[in-house]
């Protein structure tokens, strides 16, 4: 009896991972779709498609419906957090003088921004690190032509997409739970 228990608890896992995996396959499908075949208008807005997909991972791995909506809550929550200090910064350094020294520099003080606060969850800040590093290197490599205000709404569009899509993949997650799998469905 107690290995036939222990086999219904390991094929439980089994299909409780199949349907995380399955999930995570729709959501990153479904940000490849967008960035590579989506509308020419909105094709040109996300600076970091890769990110997309990194932040797809991030939330949807091991979470529930609720917990995905969470998971956008938190991308939300971190985008916030980064523009508000990334824009007024941009603006007053100005994106030709944003070298590389004064990146790692803004890099550390927004990173210091983020992690202070003990109220912000951690994914919160897991996103908004990679949101930080976006921001400051992206402005260090394209220099002056960085736009001051768009380049950091390009950034969170990456974040916003991956959101989207989870928001897309959560509502229509009724046919990848583990409950469907385990009725064969």
């Amino acid at each position: 009896m107690a290995a036939r228990t222990t086999a219904d608890s390991i094929r439980e896992l089994w299909r409780v991972r199949l349907a995380s995996a399955l999930r995570t396959t729709l959501a990153c499908t479904i940000v490849g779709c967008t960035t590579l075949y989506g509308p020419e208008n909105l094709l040109c807005i996300p600076a970091s498609p890769a990110y997309s997909y990194v932040v797809t991972i991030l939330i949807v791995s091991d979470v529930t419906l609720g917990g995905t909506f969470r998971g956008c809550w938190h991308a939300f929550y971190a985008t916030l957090q980064i523009m508000i200090p990334a824009i007024p910064s941009l603006w007053l350094i100005g994106p030709g003088r944003f070298i590389p020294g004064l990146a790692a520099a803004a890099v550390t003080l927004m990173a210091f921004m983020v992690a202070l606060p003990e109220s912000t969850p951690l994914m919160a800040k897991r996103i908004a690190f990679g949101e930080i590093v976006i921001v400051c290197v992206g402005t260090v490599i394209h220099g002056a032509e960085t736009g001051v205000v768009m380049h950091p709404i390009h950034v969170a569009s990456s974040t916003a997409l991956a959101a989207r899509c989870l928001c897309f993949c959560s509502r229509h997650a009724d046919s990848l739970s583990s409950a469907s799998l385990l009725r064969g469905n």
